[in-house]
């Protein structure tokens, strides 16, 4: 019987060799060098709603889950609370489909020269922004 015993932790001892080589930073979302990188931060952003004057506000734009997406706090100057998801795929900027605090938003955006640019519709109104570090 102890041979039995002898077998099974030696056993035990290479599943927990080989679970302890594994490579636990691959879905962490604060591993440099993803696209992402250079959207994270404050961002001064001057929006226009059509029809309006300009509004700036500050968004704060952090890494979140998978390698392309972002929560933007502030978003659209709703509140620091609440947040839009972002999805990054190189210099291009989805917005998806999403209810923010009761508000409908769309659209999409670019960065380009340290900006980032973007038109979307805020429950069915056309805007556009652009932000800046």
């Amino acid at each position: 019987i102890s041979g039995n015993l002898r077998i099974v932790s030696f056993l035990m001892l290479i599943v927990l060799f080989f679970a302890s080589c594994a490579d636990e930073d691959a879905a962490d979302p604060n591993i440099p060098g993803s696209d992402r990188d250079k959207y994270v931060g404050d961002w001064l952003c001057k929006e226009t709603v059509s029809g309006s004057s300009p509004t700036t506000f500050t968004i704060t734009i952090e890494k979140h889950g998978s390698e392309d997406t972002l929560y933007v706090y502030n978003f659209s100057n709703i509140g620091s609370p609440f947040y839009a998801i972002w999805l990054i795929s190189g210099n291009s900027v989805t917005i998806p489909n999403q209810t923010i605090s009761q508000v409908d938003f769309v659209g999409s955006g670019f960065y380009s020269n340290g900006e980032i640019n973007l038109n979307y519709t805020s429950d069915a109104e056309s805007v556009t922004a652009k932000c800046t570090q």
